[in-house]
């Protein structure tokens, strides 16, 4: 039967929570990927018996908060294993290894042993974060007859929205010395505190400062695979190896898609959830309403991307000295030197984050073996095209990486089994991101919340999700986009357009 309530192309973690919710709500859903494993970035690979996954660090909220919340709309909240973190993140900071608290009055009392001359000036920052969040919960969680009233207590929320990171954080009279202690996590959502929006700095520390910091057993690859099999328990499809070449429209409306290999499904509806550059310009590239978006959606400004080594080692790391979980190398205290040295290709110059997967997830891999990633901002115009150049830099910078950690870690090379670098190229190659983008856009002010890009297209029965529009980046970001949308599409289609999973019927398509 090749006819489906909705249809979902790429299965990234926007696209795969917006199938799962509306297959939670009924409906019959069907996942599109070309890709051999669902998940996008939410992924693993296996090298000599390792296993690495690559890209979770951790995330906020994972039981009884936010994030959890998102969870259980997806019917996914019973299929995987939270497991907390100690520290939300730890840093190498002038020569000394800091754990920073996750609990909020020990970071508070931490800031203020480390910035005795600031005590008075954090106070208003932490009074002024949590306005902030009162503002954010009462926006966020409101019905609409009740929203006007919760405006009035969101008045420090929507002062941020307009800021920086840098701004929202220095407006109490805070040095800079201090500011960039409290945002050094800023490279996880890749821009500096200059640049960086505050409503995505800040919307994560809540997360992992009054909710918890987790990881989840088995990795990134354990929740890709719960929410396919929530699609999957409740009737849905998911479809790997299954390259869309194009987006079917009938009378301006989108009825379906047609495969690479030319297999044509219909639906009532249609999700794309990648990039709106590969949406607009390769999917519809026929059709005339989609050439005015792809200007539009080209002329915003696209993320960075990353370069990542991941290592299998013969030891457990802690055997090394290595007993953080997420550990930021801090070489360079001034965020925007980092930044331009990382653009620029002076890798050596920056700040890098180390991830030790074997204290946050021992079950990961067999006893005995080490697994960690070094991760640092990176953009694909430092990577040569051209195979054998591209190669030779790759072997380069790796040997780069090896000698700093071996400095910082004596022996550490004598114990190193597996090395892959992954660069903006490669993240490219797996995504068909523009520039091998992790976070979709640039998470600027003028780009960030409702200035974002919008779920609705263009195009009638056409919806765009993932980090590329709203709210953002970042696995919370990402999947709470296919949710916002999923309940959209549902009160769009309502019961009576579910399609049949006993018949062939033709469908009617109704009005929006």
């Amino acid at each position: 039967m090749n006819q489906y309530d909705v249809i979902v192309i790429g299965a990234g973690l926007g696209g795969l929570s917006c199938a799962a919710r509306l297959s939670a709500l009924g409906y019959r859903t069907a996942v599109f990927e070309s890709h051999t494993l669902a998940g996008g970035f939410a992924t693993e690979f296996t090298r000599k018996g390792y296993t690495f996954d690559v890209s979770l660090h951790g995330v906020g909220g994972l039981e009884e908060g936010s994030f959890g919340r998102m969870l259980k709309d997806c019917d996914v909240d019973q299929r995987i294993v939270p497991l907390r973190k100690k520290h939300p993140y730890s840093i190498r900071w002038e020569g000394q290894i800091i754990d920073i608290p996750s609990d909020v009055q020990e970071y508070v009392q931490l800031l203020k042993g480390m910035f005795p001359a600031e005590v008075a000036a954090i106070d208003k920052l932490f009074a002024g974060i949590r306005r902030f969040e009162t503002g954010f919960t009462a926006f966020s969680s409101l019905t609409s007859w009740r929203r006007m009233a919760g405006l009035l207590k969101a008045g420090t929320f929507f002062r941020w929205t307009q800021m920086t990171t840098w701004e929202a954080v220095s407006q109490f009279g805070l040095s800079d010395r201090f500011t960039e202690f409290f945002t050094a996590l800023w490279p996880y959502y890749g821009l500096p505190p200059k640049r960086l929006a505050a409503l995505y700095f800040f919307i994560p520390w809540i997360g992992y400062h009054l909710e918890g910091t987790y990881y989840i057993q088995g990795g990134a690859q354990a929740l890709s695979n719960a929410l396919v099999d929530a699609i999957q328990s409740a009737g849905g499809e998911v479809h790997l190896r299954s390259q869309v070449s194009e987006i079917i429209l009938e009378c301006g409306k989108a009825a379906g898609i047609r495969l690479k290999k030319g297999d044509v499904y219909k639906a009532n509806w249609v999700v794309s959830g990648i990039s709106p550059h590969h949406t607009y310009g390769h999917l519809l590239e026929n059709h005339n309403v989609a050439r005015r978006e792809l200007e539009a959606v080209t002329r915003l400004e696209t993320g960075t991307s990353l370069t990542q080594l991941y290592l299998g080692l013969s030891c457990e790391p802690r055997e090394l000295g290595i007993t953080e979980e997420d550990l930021i190398l801090c070489n360079e205290p001034d965020s925007e030197t980092d930044y331009e040295v990382m653009m620029s290709g002076e890798y050596m110059k920056g700040n890098w984050m180390l991830t030790n997967y074997n204290a946050m997830d021992p079950t990961l891999n067999e006893p005995g073996k080490g697994v960690i990633a070094i991760t640092f901002l990176d953009r694909l115009e430092n990577w040569p095209s051209v195979r054998p150049e591209y190669k030779a830099k790759k072997e380069a910078v790796k040997q780069q990486i090896l000698e700093c950690l071996e400095q910082l870690y004596p022996g550490f090379s004598s114990k190193v089994v597996v090395t892959e670098l992954g660069t903006p190229r490669t993240m490219q190659r797996y995504t068909a991101n523009p520039g091998g983008a992790v976070y979709g856009y640039a998470q600027t002010v003028r780009q960030s919340g409702i200035k974002r890009l919008k779920h609705k297209s263009a195009v009638n029965r056409l919806s765009l999700v993932g980090a590329w529009t709203q709210p953002g980046g970042g696995f919370q970001g990402a999947m709470n986009s296919g949710i916002m949308e999923a309940d959209r599409i549902a009160a769009k289609l309502g019961k009576a357009e579910r399609a049949s999973t006993s018949t062939h019927e033709t469908y009617q398509t109704p009005r929006t």
